[in-house]
Formats: C-alpha cells, sequence, structure tokens
C-alpha cells in the first residue's frame, strides 16, 4: 500500500519546494562544481576501480561546496555522520546528495542508515517530522558533464515525486575555494549534532 495518496504527495513536493527554493542554486551549483573538482583532477584511466573512486570524490567535492556555500545561515544544519552529510533547511525538509542510479533515484549501499532514510515512516534522530529528499544529480550519456540536478522524494526503492531543478543562470556564482581537511573537520560556521559521532558508521555517501 503506497504510504502516500497522489493528493498528499503533491502537498509534500509544494512544501517541500516552497522551503528549497531560496536554496535551488546553490545547491545545483554545489553538485556541478563538485563534479567539475572531479574533472580537474584529470585522473583518466589511472584508476583501478573508475566508478566507485569518482563517486566517493565526487560526493566529498559536492558536500564541501555546500558546507561552504550555507556556512554561517542560521536555517540550515549540516549533520555529519562518519562519512556522510545531510543538510536540514527551515528544520522542515532534509536533504542528501547522491548520484542517480538507473532507475532515477539516489545510488546506495543498502546500510540501515540508507534503510532509515528511504523509509519515509523512519524519522531523522532530532529532527522529527521533516521531509526527507535527495539532490540526485545524472550525467549525460558520455559522462563528462552533469545534464540535470533533480530533488526527488521516495519511499524505498519507489519514486513519490521529483522535480528538476532550474537555478538562476544570471546570477553572478563566486567560484567556492574547497576546505582543507582542518576545516572541515572544524565544520568552520555551520552546525554540527554533537550525538551524531556516535551512531552507526554509514557508508551511503559513497
Amino acid at each position: 500500500t503506497p504510504l502516500y495518496s497522489s493528493a498528499a504527495s503533491d502537498v509534500y513536493k509544494r512544501q517541500v519546494r516552497a522551503v528549497l527554493a531560496k536554496y535551488e542554486t546553490p545547491i545545483f551549483h554545489a553538485v556541478r562544481t563538485g563534479w567539475d573538482d572531479w574533472r580537474a583532477l584529470r585522473l583518466g584511466g589511472r584508476l583501478l576501480f573508475p566508478a566507485r573512486s569518482r563517486a566517493c570524490l565526487v560526493y566529498d567535492f559536492i558536500v564541501q561546496r555546500a558546507t561552504t556555500a550555507f556556512a554561517g545561515d542560521k536555517a540550515v544544519h549540516v549533520l555529519k555522520r562518519n562519512e556522510t552529510f545531510k543538510f536540514v533547511f527551515d528544520d522542515t525538509v532534509a536533504l542528501r546528495f547522491k548520484k542517480a542510479a538507473g532507475n532515477g533515484l539516489g545510488s546506495n549501499i543498502h546500510t540501515q542508515s540508507t534503510l532509515d532514510f528511504v523509509d519515509q515512516e523512519q524519522e531523522l534522530p532530532g529532527f522529527p517530522g521533516v521531509h526527507k529528499v535527495e539532490a540526485v544529480y545524472a550525467l549525460n550519456p558520455l559522462q563528462t558533464h552533469v545534464d540535470q540536478v533533480l530533488i526527488a522524494a521516495r519511499d524505498g526503492d519507489v519514486c513519490l515525486w521529483n522535480y528538476v531543478l532550474t537555478p538562476d543562470t544570471t546570477a553572478e556564482i563566486v567560484p567556492l575555494p574547497l576546505l582543507s581537511a582542518v576545516d572541515t573537520e572544524r565544520g568552520a560556521r555551520v552546525k554540527l549534532r554533537g550525538g551524531d559521532e556516535r551512531q552507526k558508521k554509514e557508508t551511503d555517501g559513497k
């Protein structure tokens, strides 16, 4: 039985879009510039596990860009749990970044933490009642650039709804320096939840 009716999903989608509207451009550009950071490494055929290594590095660059973009915004909480990051906007929408799988949803390793996040009946610890969504990036057929960034809501392996981000292309995007390892651990000016490090180690960001 679907968790959400069509009408409820429409309400859910409108609520999420209203919250994320002012963040669409920085979310999109965190993904785009994170991918560009990977491309700038020019690793080419030097990797033994290119798909896995690329996914890890692109994810790392994206969350660095996003963390920098949202630093100082008191309406954005950054939750660091071992090797993954989640961003909570206005205590209403929890978002994580993922690469699109063949079904258009985020690609996942089926850890318990992943199963909890994609199960809409499971609460995000510390943020009851938030809507959980993914910012999913899809590559062009040659996998040379980011073709689309979508916001997608899912319940398990079922897509409830999604929409394509349409950033303000006329806005001037100032290049963001990557955070150093020290700055990343320090968390700059974003809020990190103290109990997060006690959670079971997650690997779903890879």
